[in-house]
């Protein structure tokens, strides 16, 4: 049983800063991680498989290396952090299966390139997350190894696609998980599990032996529970090369735009709430957050949708003789892109090409741009209506999880969600910044600035007994 207390160590930096000093053996942090993991399996399902003896075994490697020795190696950020892996990373030696009974037989001979400088990174692979099948939807419901719950509230959906890894992470079994955004699929189960998550500008990170969703929207990125956590993750993953310290990049001549409208007529009231918290943060933090128009591309998700299902269509070809392995909604959404012509294909590249441009002129002057991550707090696994108070309902078929994260993907924008707050119910909120091509980095100082004059910390839900 492990003796490190609830609520220590609980992050990568603590964590690496530990193990440097000597006052924390690998071994118990990989443990602590396989106790946890056996109490939340149960309520949440957020592994589809967990590789104990792999992790305990590089543990124990590690703890033997003479002091001389360990202090070189020591000097990387993410060594020896119990990492989740979302099932659509290939793992040398281990299946990629998406959570779709199609790919049950993926045996994978060679990692991706993001698992490749994982490895770099001396990061201790936990297991594979569970997913939304094959990452085609926002709710992590519909999977092969069964639904994920939300540590939260375990009847409740995580997000998706990458609701395992959020799960992870916020139940604080792994400090940092990979993941991956097409639609969303980092930034909805962020917000839903109340963890910070970053979608990168598109092609920023290489996803070679990645499972596809589309390809041209694809995105790997990094979950964490800290801003710190995030950075450092993402850093790796970018590149095998030490970062810079964390801690010495709290910089606030930023200038940040709130577009007003962005789909408000379908935002639960504790979203905005916590949207004009953050705003409110912000200002604290001699940040301006000034509004921009935000009207003029209502239709992002139906565009979002006739770019994505053509290009998943192309990207599987074996799910056309295996539709009986597949779910209905994956079944759905091969026969939209099939069915769609080159025309309304072409149609939808145009109109793609617009709203790139739409966050291009919102952009300009402004650092980032601030808007919900979801239209609502996590939903009920099986609820199919959200009450927005007043007598209003949305339908979660019309106004999903991802309604408001796709127009980013079709952008190719850099975006991070923060967990800005809790609903009446208690639920996480997730926030997002919106940034400029390729400035990862100064959405992270934007959101450890808000990390800091929040003072904001992380909080585990707890460990069922």
């Amino acid at each position: 049983m492990s003796l490190i207390p609830d609520g220590e160590l609980e992050t990568a930096v603590e964590v690496d800063r530990a193990l440097e000093e000597g006052h924390v053996l690998c071994v118990e942090i990989v443990q602590r991680a396989l106790e946890r993991a056996e109490a939340w399996q149960p309520s949440i399902n957020a592994f589809t498989e967990i590789w104990a003896d792999v992790a305990l075994e590089a543990a124990k490697r590690i703890d033997a290396l003479p002091r001389p020795e360990w202090r070189p190696i020591v000097e990387h950020p993410l060594l020896f952090v119990p990492l989740g892996v979302k099932d659509l990373f290939d793992v040398a030696g281990y299946r990629t299966t998406g959570c779709c009974a199609a790919y049950r037989d993926n045996l994978r001979e060679q990692d991706s390139t993001v698992i490749a400088r994982m490895r770099e990174a001396e990061a201790i692979f936990f297991g594979k997350t569970n997913q939304h099948e094959l990452a085609a939807g926002g709710t992590n419901t519909v999977s092969a190894c069964g639904r994920t719950g939300n540590p939260w509230a375990p009847r409740r959906m995580t997000g998706g696609s990458s609701g395992g890894s959020a799960a992870a992470v916020a139940a604080g079994i792994v400090p940092i998980a990979l993941g991956s955004d097409t639609g969303g699929s980092i930034r909805i189960p962020a917000g839903f599990c109340g963890t910070f998550g970053l979608k990168p500008t598109t092609g920023q990170l290489p996803t070679d032996g990645m499972m596809p969703l589309a390809p041209s929207l694809d995105c790997p990125g990094p979950l964490a529970s800290t801003v710190a956590d995030l950075r450092l993750l993402y850093l790796a993953m970018r590149a095998p090369a030490k970062p810079a310290a964390g801690d010495g990049y709290l910089l606030r001549q930023f200038r940040i735009g709130v577009p007003d409208g962005f789909f408000a007529t379908a935002i639960h009231p504790d979203v905005l709430a916590a949207l004009e918290q953050v705003r409110a943060t912000f200002a604290a933090a001699k940040v301006p957050a000034e509004p921009v128009d935000g009207r003029g591309i209502e239709d992002a998700r139906s565009v979002w949708l006739r770019v994505c299902t053509p290009e998943f269509f192309a990207a599987h070809p074996r799910l056309r003789e295996r539709r009986d392995q597949i779910s209905p909604s994956v079944q759905a959404w091969l026969d939209i892109g099939e069915g769609l012509s080159a025309d309304e294909r072409a149609a939808a590249t145009r109109r793609r090409s617009e709203i790139a441009r739409w966050f291009r002129e919102r952009l300009d002057g402004f650092d980032a741009l601030l808007i919900p991550t979801s239209p609502y707090p996590a939903p009920l696994a099986d609820q199919t209506e959200i009450d927005l108070g007043g007598g209003r309902t949305v339908s979660i078929n019309e106004i999903g999880p991802g309604w408001l994260t796709s127009s980013v993907n079709l952008a190719g924008l850099p975006a991070i969600s923060m967990p800005a707050g809790r609903s009446s119910e208690g639920l996480p909120i997730g926030v997002t910044l919106v940034g400029n091509e390729r400035q990862e980095e100064t959405l992270l100082r934007l959101a450890a600035t808000w990390e800091e004059t929040a003072g904001y910390r992380p909080q585990h839900p707890r460990v069922p007994a």
